[in-house]
């Protein structure tokens, strides 16, 4: 039995630090993205697998663009999925 787990990621500014790079008054890309809560966050729902009897088979990034006026335009990593497997 497989078993998916879907993590969205928030940017720096979302967390409380100032306007990524190419933030401005006429644009609103948030580019930069908190490592720091990701990790944390793929290290609680893995460890929550495990402890449920799950072995963990990957973890991809999910990256998306997003194109403001402007012609101003981000890639950024949007979220995770982890995909884990029931162990018998």
């Amino acid at each position: 039995m497989l078993k998916t787990v879907h993590i969205k990621t928030a940017s720096l500014e979302d967390n409380g630090a100032s306007a990524s790079w190419l933030s401005n008054n006429k644009a609103n890309i948030k580019t930069t993205v908190d490592g720091e809560a990701l990790a944390k966050e793929i290290e609680k729902q893995g460890n929550l697998l495990i402890k449920d009897g799950y072995q963990i088979l990957s973890i991809l990034p999910i990256t998306s663009q997003k194109i403001e006026s402007h012609s101003l335009s981000a890639t950024f990593t949007s979220g995770v999925i982890i995909t884990a497997a029931k162990i018998n």
